[in-house]
């Protein structure tokens, strides 16, 4: 069974480390594919220079019309080193600040969206920033994720000196629309390829990880999307600032996007409570993160597939309530109706379930668990469009 209510044959998709979905036939083929783009290295920055005394001069006779100058005039001479007059602002959320200017430096230091700093060097290739505060160094942050701060105008960081207004611009922005050739389309293969993706909270390592996975011949990366740290504030009241970049990479990358939408079951003060009990307000979240990424010419962005929750078979993942294939039936009803609204052609994923054998009231066995949810649907119609299973490969039976 599937959601577009024809016959099918199972179609395996495998995403590493991740869903695997059994499509509805008909999909159609792949679609060309955009290639990467990689904002250009900013110019060395250039520092203030000292200013250099002035050689003494020879005496001049003096007049009554032409007094000579005294002491008092003369500027004194600056002979202080100058604290550093460049200063850039972090642009992301969160900024990772490295002992060297590398990705596998230790990291020193945490820096957030608005904290200023001054710039002490760069790195060779300009990708890297050193940053210091009262002229003492703290660490080297990714040029890429740093701007420079009013009064500083002229002087590049990530951003050629011709795109210094770009740069300037607030980090979370409206796209003017889709990449070059538009969005892939909303389509898999079978089978098809993608891998699990950690984008959220290391932005200076996005670019690297998307090009190596699109050089492997992946068309898919999965991320997950948590809710609290969209929409925790309150209902309503959204952050899309990491979304919004999360998306944009991307898109950027001629990569596919599978968004996994959750909850993290270790956060018991979120404001809409656990499973099952907060269904019609995760409904109304994954419709809006829909709605806001459907893919159009108006949208910000395009995230082709949706994932409905984490492996509801497990108590810890379903408010520690004892498992109930029903209730996550209905959960996933309310979720997929609240997607297809806003944008029919995206693919809904049920829930990859936990591989366990154990049936009490901590855990339900997939394969039963996956038994009594077609029980409570009758039908995959109006629930999913893909059934998501976690297929752990020391433990899958031939046919996964």
């Amino acid at each position: 069974m599937n959601g577009r209510g024809s016959k099918c044959g199972l179609l395996l998709v495998a995403i590493m480390v991740a869903t695997v979905g059994l499509a509805a036939c008909g999909s159609a083929g792949p679609e060309p594919t955009a290639t990467p783009t990689k904002t250009p290295g900013g110019e060395q920055p250039v520092l203030a220079a000292t200013a250099t005394p002035a050689s003494a001069a020879q005496p001049a006779p003096t007049t009554p019309s032409e007094p000579a100058p005294t002491a008092a005039e003369e500027p004194a001479a600056d002979v202080s080193t100058p604290a550093p007059e460049i200063a850039v602002v972090v642009n992301t959320p969160i900024l990772n600040v490295r002992s060297d200017p590398n990705t596998s430096a230790n990291i020193v230091r945490e820096a957030k969206q608005g904290d200023q700093f001054e710039v002490l060097d760069r790195s060779a290739d300009g990708g890297w920033i050193q940053l210091g505060e009262n002229g003492q160094a703290l660490g080297w942050a990714s040029a890429d994720y740093l701007q420079v701060s009013a009064g500083d105008a002229g002087v590049s960081t990530g951003a050629p000196a011709g795109d210094q207004a770009a740069a300037e611009q607030p980090a979370t922005v409206q796209p003017s629309g889709p990449p070059a050739g538009g969005y892939l389309p909303s389509t898999m293969l079978s089978p098809d390829y993608g891998a699990q993706a950690f984008l959220w909270w290391k932005p200076e390592v996005a670019h690297r990880d998307l090009e190596l996975m699109k050089n492997g011949g992946f068309n898919w990366v999965k991320q997950a999307f948590a809710w609290e740290t969209i929409e925790g504030a309150g209902k309503g009241q959204y952050d899309w600032s990491v979304a919004d970049r999360v998306v944009r990479d991307v898109n950027a990358s001629g990569l596919k996007l599978l968004a996994r939408v959750s909850s993290d079951p270790e956060k018991t003060n979120f404001w809409p409570g656990p499973p099952p009990g907060n269904a019609g307000n995760f409904a109304e979240f994954v419709g809006a993160l829909a709605a806001r990424y459907n893919c159009t010419a108006q949208a910000v962005g395009c995230i082709q597939a949706f994932q409905i929750w984490n492996e509801p078979n497990l108590a810890r993942e379903w408010g520690n309530n004892q498992p109930s294939p029903a209730q996550y039936a209905d959960f996933l009803r309310q979720a997929y109706s609240a997607i297809k609204a806003v944008n029919p052609n995206a693919i809904v994923i049920s829930a990859g379930m936990a591989p366990t054998g154990t049936n009490d009231n901590t855990a339900m066995p997939d394969d039963v668990f996956y038994e009594q949810m077609y029980q409570a649907m009758g039908s995959s119609n109006g629930y999913f469009d893909m059934l998501g299973v976690h297929g752990a490969g020391f433990a899958a039976p031939p046919e996964l």
